[in-house]
């Protein structure tokens, strides 16, 4: 079923955490090479507060984690993905753009990933508040 959707997949995400329980690896290297690239040349792998880690054909980068006061990271995941799939709108990229995102899109792509995340962090809410979402630029 892991293999099914990696070969469906345009853009794989998971977390360090998911990707120790489903292969008992934790070097988001060895991830990419051993399990993912082959399948999809795009992956994003978040290890909580700590990094968020991008591999493509073209990019290769680790993006630092703002720090701040958590309340809850109930939803930090989920809210990251809508702020990549927020991202990818608002930089107008589509499918036949993925396999030639330079650094500079991706870099806006994932910071919109980090903010959603960040926002959801410092509340009880599952979600980014409305007026974050009225405001988000």
């Amino acid at each position: 079923t892991i293999i099914e959707n990696l070969e469906y997949a345009d853009i794989v995400r998971g977390s360090l955490e998911d990707f120790l329980y489903m292969y008992n690896i934790q070097d988001v290297d060895k991830i990419y090479k051993d399990k993912i690239k082959f399948y999809c040349p795009r992956f994003i792998c978040t290890a909580g507060g700590e990094k968020v880690a991008l591999r493509t054909n073209l990019v290769n980068k680790d993006y630092p984690v703002e720090p701040l006061q958590a309340v809850s990271t109930i939803g930090a995941g989920d809210n990251f993905n809508a702020g990549l799939i927020y991202g990818l709108l608002k930089y107008d990229v589509r499918y036949r753009d993925l396999n030639n995102l330079n650094e500079e899109v991706w870099d806006k792509i994932i910071q919109c990933g980090k903010d959603f995340a960040a926002e959801v962090c410092r509340s009880f809410s599952n979600s980014v508040s409305v007026e974050f979402a009225q405001n988000y630029k």
